[in-house]
């Protein structure tokens, strides 16, 4: 299933692509002299961001259909510092989003928390092909808990954490999209949480325990390990488009495949933003992320029958609020 799903997107992707085709020179013109208005001997860089706060807040006071009060709210900030010289294209990223969800009555917990950064440098070797280096690394800011359970921790900070490294190939056949593609990529799966990494929480290898003659565990004779190591193929695309005037669109779609273990088992990241301006200060946002990750075991239900293991995530996030340009 993951396999069709994953053909289907990549072919609606690049069938966007073609549709689009090749900036026009009027369009190319622009692009260079935003690019040149920030040259630094000979280096030519583009830099821009954007930073977003949306709220939400429900007041319920003797409420006939009853309910909660409650009030939230998200931050999010996207950075980006490209450069362009010769043969050279340097690409780097940095997205931050953090939210919290306050319910009258009941614990605070989050809504949002991540943190992701990316670089890529590539020589061109012909046309729009490029021969790329790519490096990312992705974790969340502060502890997560079980929203049936708010006292069992599931997450920390770099608990899990993601480091990618790979080298292969990029093909940028216009300014909207973007697609590399990495035979040879390691992966390393981080979990700095001593309690978590004992549980064998991500994949890592759980701590071992010396029992007693009920089974019961009585002392913790290896720790848990704190890293996982996967070698394997990783595919990224990337495409961004102003779809009209006020509305613009995004989406980022990553794949990794082990090789050492259960290769057919692809993780997957979709991420998909929809952007509509109001004015230069307010706007709304639509964004959904779709994971699936074959060493992390989630606890969900089917009907009536209780599952534990890996299934699909998803997030889907609808906010409106105050918006920055830098």
């Amino acid at each position: 299933m993951k396999k069709i799903y994953t053909a289907v997107v990549l072919a609606a992707m690049t069938s966007s692509v073609f549709a689009q085709g090749d900036l026009g020179d009027t369009d190319r013109k622009s692009l260079r002299d935003k690019g040149e208005a920030k040259t630094d001997s000979g280096k030519v860089w583009t830099k821009g961001g954007v930073f977003q706060l949306n709220f939400t807040q429900v007041q319920l006071t003797n409420w006939a259909a009853g309910g909660l009060s409650s009030v939230s709210g998200i931050a999010q900030a996207n950075a980006f510092a490209n450069k362009r010289k010769g043969r050279i294209a340097w690409d780097n990223s940095i997205a931050l989003a953090y939210g919290l969800l306050a319910q009258e009555g009941k614990k605070t917990f989050k809504s949002d928390d991540r943190w992701e950064l990316n670089s890529r440098y590539g020589y061109q070797m012909k046309g729009p092909w490029y021969a790329s280096a790519m490096l990312q690394v992705r974790s969340q800011f502060t502890e997560g808990f079980d929203a049936n359970a708010d006292t069992v921790k599931i997450s920390n900070f770099m608990a899990p954490g993601y480091l990618l490294f790979g080298l292969g190939v990029d093909w940028k056949p216009n300014e909207h999209f973007s697609l590399f593609l990495s035979p040879a990529t390691a992966k390393i799966t981080f979990v700095m949480d001593q309690d978590l990494a004992d549980a064998g929480a991500y994949g890592v290898d759980p701590a071992v325990y010396e029992v007693d003659t009920l089974g019961n565990p009585v002392r913790k004779v290896t720790a848990g390990k704190n890293s996982l190591f996967q070698f394997g193929a990783f595919l990224n695309a990337t495409y961004q488009t102003d779809v009209a005037k006020n509305i613009s669109f995004m989406t980022k779609l990553d794949l990794f495949s082990n090789y050492l273990k259960e290769p057919q088992n692809i993780d997957v990241n979709w991420e998909m933003l929809w952007t509509f301006k109001v004015n230069d200060w307010f706007a709304a946002t639509l964004g959904t992320q779709l994971i699936y990750d074959n060493d992390i075991d989630i606890a969900w239900k089917e009907g009536s029958v209780q599952h534990y293991g890996p299934t699909t995530q998803f997030k889907e996030t609808l906010g409106v609020g105050l918006t920055f340009k830098f």
